[in-house]
Formats: C-alpha cells, sequence, structure tokens
C-alpha cells in the first residue's frame, strides 16, 4: 500500500531541488503560509487538484509526473512487513485492527485539515 500523499510530497521535493526553488518561494506562489506548505511537502496534508496543478507549473512540470509512483517505490507498511512475522491467527487479527484504527485516523485528520483548508477564502479565480 503506497501512500500517495508521501508519493505526491518525495516528487514535489525532487523537482523543487531540480530547479533550485526553495519551500518558502512555493509558498509565495501558492499564496499559502510556509508551515502549510511544509506539511504538503512532508506528506501530512492533502494537496488539492488547484494546488497540485499551481505547484506542477512553478516546478515546471505535469501533474502526472508529481503524482507518478516510481517504479523504484519499496512497501514500507511496517504492519504488512512484520505480518509475515505473526504466527497466530488472533495477533495476525489485532495487528490489522491496529492497521485500521491508524488509517482511520489519519483519514479523520486529513478531512479536518481539508476542512480547515476550505474554510479559508479562495481569492483566484
Amino acid at each position: 500500500m503506497t501512500d500517495m500523499n508521501t508519493v505526491i510530497a518525495n516528487n514535489i521535493n525532487r523537482y523543487l531541488e531540480m530547479n533550485h526553488k526553495k519551500q518558502v518561494e512555493l509558498a509565495e506562489h501558492l499564496n499559502l503560509s510556509r508551515q502549510i506548505v511544509n506539511k504538503m511537502l512532508n506528506g501530512t496534508r492533502t494537496i488539492n487538484a488547484v494546488e497540485l496543478r499551481q505547484i506542477a507549473v512553478f516546478c515546471n512540470t505535469s501533474m502526472e509526473e508529481l503524482t507518478s509512483i516510481p517504479e523504484n517505490q519499496k512497501e514500507t507498511d511496517m504492519f504488512h512487513v512484520f505480518m509475515g512475522q505473526v504466527k497466530t491467527e488472533e495477533a495476525r487479527q489485532s495487528i490489522q485492527d491496529i492497521d485500521l484504527l491508524i488509517n482511520l485516523i489519519l483519514f479523520h485528520d486529513t478531512v479536518r485539515e481539508n476542512g480547515m483548508a476550505m474554510r479559508e477564502e479562495w481569492t483566484e479565480f
């Protein structure tokens, strides 16, 4: 399971580095705070389509490039890696339950974060 927020953040960071651009410049381009852009670039804040388009323009690339999963992407989900070491069905089910709870928490955090972003006034159209 690949976390798309992390994939996109890694791709953006790579393009920023290739173009010798800084996070603060991206924040100014997006008209967002440095803190929000930092969250975007560490994969903890979901980037919406409008922002992704603006970032692609800033990075001189396409939205498809920013959302593409690298071929050498390795599985980093520790729960699934650890699952092979589990010996009992009870333990396996417990790990799956914990994984589900973590995903629910992350989902609700993303919904809250996006809800806060949606409350901000849109100045561009």
